[in-house]
């Protein structure tokens, strides 16, 4: 499989008004990215954090 890479990144923005003020977030996708190895990257630091706040379930 061919990887090609656009120039120009794809940019979204949501904008939440609380209160007075208007927070504003903004996304860059910049290209492909392995579902896979990011979510054993996230169940890794869960795991890590857990294990380091003692929420790990008890050995029974």
């Amino acid at each position: 499989m061919e990887q090609t890479r656009s120039n120009d990144p794809t940019t979204t923005y949501k904008e939440v008004k609380i209160g007075r003020t208007t927070y504003r977030v903004t996304s860059v996708f910049l290209g492909e990215k392995d579902l896979g190895k990011t979510l054993e990257q996230l169940a890794i630091r869960k795991a890590m954090a857990d294990i380091q706040t003692g929420t790990l379930c008890p050995a029974v």
